[in-house]
């Protein structure tokens, strides 16, 4: 778990670091990572998610308020290094920044998950079916697909649960009448797949996708591994919308988070944080953080909780203490040196803004979904969304049309034997129990798809 003091040692921003192995290994005790920079160094808070959503034992070393900074210099191998570095148990070193001067985590990503034994490439180059996106709905997909008999990779970028599995508290999934976490929820459902043959890819993206001559789904990973499948299952879900405001982005990860990761909130233990966003994930965060923090606000263009938020959680948020309501509201401007300080807030019932101190700000403000890898293949709405069904016959869209005579089956996409399920579908219900819903019946799409192909296989002698 991350360690950190409130005596930070005098260091300049572009101070590099020179770490003795000597100490690396004798401070390991069973860590397999240590992460060093600083809070503002770039995509620190991101490696560290990663790093705890997969159960990766490691530890923060934070130059301002680490203890263990004080032992640091004298030792070579890292003089000249930039921040963050990713020290591993051997005293090998990843930098980020020089492995990938482009910024791309997603390639830094797959490298860091292979270091610390996570199953980061496939086994093997064919299945009979490929699972993009490891939320709800594609461990859903993973569990009736493998039980079924179907040879079956998922590729998950981040970290299986998905959006859904930073979840504190989930209180209306069927079957759980107490709630459960969504890491419980995701832990649960992963290790069902498995159980029943599932292949799992953690740490991995989809960086292209193409359809060959003989109706094969073949996909290229980041870490350059190729695969085909007769079959594929898009459930990459949603991600938090981007909020367009002066400052925000400059401050993101020191202070300024999208969703709500518990090891975040527990930084900010005693602080005044504030959650924009009406829908059931603010205020699920809302509650997460009212447990620690002094106050929380929630930041809601509406006029009221109602409109976007299930009613049990309306009235657990009005009735806490710590937590306050600002509808009709918005961020204009986000303001720090070197971490956030302050919030400016319009008031639109009066007119006015609103300049307040602030610890954290938890940005939850809807979806976009992950769909960037299959724009120009697939066909989607206005807003990224991907078409299936009979909306893939309707007008408009952007992508390829229906190359059948058959209409779509359900959930199929505008490519024939793709089948979307989840929030990154145009028209989905954005809930946990609706995607695991539509990942069993992907399923039942994905066999009914195959036996088409096998028998017009047999009827042509093939």
């Amino acid at each position: 778990m991350p360690v950190r003091t409130a005596t930070p040692p005098a260091t300049s921003s572009n101070e590099t670091l020179e770490l003795p192995q000597s100490t690396l290994r004798q401070t390991a005790d069973g860590c397999l990572v240590h992460v060093v920079g600083r809070r503002s160094s770039p995509r620190v808070q991101e490696y560290r998610d990663f790093l705890s959503r997969n159960s990766v034992v490691y530890r923060w070393v934070d130059l301002e308020r680490d203890p263990l900074v004080g032992l640091l210099g004298g030792a070579a191998g890292l003089k000249g290094s930039t921040l963050p570095l990713l020290l591993f148990r051997d005293g090998s070193v990843l930098e980020p920044t020089a492995t990938d001067p482009s910024g791309s985590f997603a390639h830094v990503r797959s490298l860091l998950a292979e270091r610390v034994g996570l199953h980061a490439r496939p086994r093997k180059s064919s299945y009979d079916l490929v699972i993009v996106g490891a939320g709800p709905a594609g461990l859903t997909a993973a569990v009736y697909a493998a039980s079924e008999g179907l040879d079956t990779l998922v590729i998950e970028r981040h970290a299986p649960g998905g959006q859904a599995g930073t979840s504190a508290r989930i209180e209306n999934f069927p079957g759980f009448p107490t709630g459960i976490s969504g890491r419980e929820l995701a832990e649960a459902a992963y290790e069902q797949a498995l159980r029943f043959g599932a292949e799992i890819v953690v740490g991995s993206d989809v960086v292209s996708a193409r359809t060959e001559e003989d109706g094969a789904l073949a996909l290229g990973l980041v870490n350059g591994a190729q695969i085909r499948a007769r079959a594929g299952i898009g459930a990459s879900g949603a991600q938090y919308r981007r909020l367009d405001a002066p400052g925000v982005e400059a401050l993101r990860g020191i202070g300024v988070y999208y969703g709500a990761a518990p090891h975040e909130a527990a930084f900010h233990r005693g602080g005044n944080v504030f959650v924009v966003g009406g829908a059931n994930s603010a205020g699920q965060a809302a509650l997460q953080l009212a447990s620690q923090a002094a106050s929380v606000t929630i930041v809601v263009r509406g006029s009221s909780l109602g409109a976007r938020m299930s009613q049990y959680l309306v009235d657990r948020l009005e009735a806490h203490p710590r937590i306050t309501v600002r509808p009709r509201s918005r961020i204009v401007r986000a303001l720090g040196d070197g971490k956030l300080e302050r919030l400016v807030i319009a008031d639109d019932t009066q007119g006015e803004e609103i300049e307040t101190s602030a610890d954290a700000l938890f940005i939850l403000i809807g979806g976009s979904p992950v769909s960037e890898r299959v724009a120009g293949w697939l066909r989607h709405d206005e807003h990224g969304f991907l078409l299936t069904g009979h909306d893939v016959l309707e007008d408009g869209g952007g992508g390829p049309s229906w190359p059948l005579d058959r209409d779509p089956y359900p959930l199929e996409a505008s490519q024939p034997g793709v089948f979307i399920a989840g929030d990154a579908r145009h028209g989905s219900v954005k809930r946990i129990a609706s995607a695991v819903g539509e990942g069993a019946m992907a399923v039942q799409n994905v066999h009914r798809y195959l036996a088409g192909i096998d028998r017009r296989r047999r009827a042509h002698g093939i």
